[in-house]
């Protein structure tokens, strides 16, 4: 019994002595819009290559870096769906005394709506019977846009809240083969471009052709930097047809293979994330692999 109270007493003086040695920081984390306090935010204190400690906010949104030993540190807030905020300014941490105030208000991640937006629209019908198509998926893409619309019961689409630019329109319904608008379809600020029409062919779509070339990367959240796992990959021939497709594993990682060579659109998407391409055709070389072609999803608002 007197051992075992010597160790009890050893243990409490350690931990006030390590207790004087160290101090803390803390502060509050809201919505920049609302003012409400931001559950569950993640709040880092970082010094040069290494990481000093972490804490994340209660449902005040106050948060509590504790056992920081005495220094400057960097102290960076991000929350699911805000934007990621540094302190702009060093933190220092004295030895014994707690650090208060370091409060943050994180913006929230929305998508900008497009200045002056404008359509695309047409009808999709069947090349046998001239009947329109109800139900098909027509898709509009450019860079870094996919946004889509699903014919009505007459066969007509819109796609709105588009932005100025070139688009590639392209439609498929189950039964039907695909079809891609022969030109780019451009559209300017507010304006509204129609008579983009399809007519599709019954009949299933032949297998591609297949290659021995391969594309690989990775997919992860722009905003934790952790790994997206069941995400789609596609690659795209210049003709618009899919070459290929993947998903991703539980650590982000995919690979595309049987691949013919030749230059590929790459497009990543994932459940509760924005579509992305990535920003220059990708190459595949018969034989080879084409590494590297990662992907960072922007979460949906």
């Amino acid at each position: 019994m007197k051992k075992l109270l010597t160790l009890l007493f050893s243990i409490a003086i350690a931990t006030t002595l390590f207790a004087q040695t160290t101090g803390s920081i803390t502060g509050v984390v809201t919505d920049s819009v609302s003012g409400d306090p931001i559950r569950g935010a993640m709040v880092t204190a970082c010094r040069i290559n290494m990481c000093g400690g972490r804490a994340v906010t209660d449902s005040f949104g106050v948060y509590t870096i504790q056992n920081l030993a005495e220094g400057n540190y960097i102290v960076v807030a991000h929350a699911r769906h805000y934007r990621p905020y540094r302190n702009p300014d060093s933190v220092a941490v004295v030895a014994g005394q707690a650090t208060t105030g370091i409060n943050f208000a994180l913006a929230p991640m929305t998508t900008p709506p497009p200045q002056n937006p404008g359509s695309i629209s047409g009808l999709v019908t069947d090349s046998a019977t001239g009947q329109p198509i109800a139900g098909a998926v027509v898709m509009a893409r450019q860079r870094r846009i996919m946004r889509r619309a699903v014919t009505g019961t007459d066969g007509t689409y819109t796609i709105t809240g588009l932005r100025a630019g070139s688009y590639r329109v392209s439609t498929h319904k189950m039964g039907y083969t695909p079809s891609i608008y022969p030109d780019p379809v451009i559209v300017e600020a507010g304006g509204s471009v129609t008579g983009i029409n399809f007519v599709l062919v019954q009949g299933s779509v032949p297998p591609p052709p297949q290659g021995t070339g391969s594309i690989s990367g990775t997919v992860i959240n722009s905003v934790t930097q952790l790994p997206i796992g069941n995400a789609t990959v596609h690659a795209f021939n210049p003709t618009g047809h899919c070459g290929g497709m993947a998903r991703t594993a539980a650590d982000g990682t995919y690979t595309i293979i049987n691949l013919l060579p030749g230059d590929y659109t790459v497009n990543a998407c994932a459940m509760n994330y924005v579509p992305l391409n990535y920003p220059t055709p990708v190459t595949v070389v018969d034989n080879q692999n084409t590494p590297n072609i990662n992907f960072a999803l922007n979460p949906r608002p």
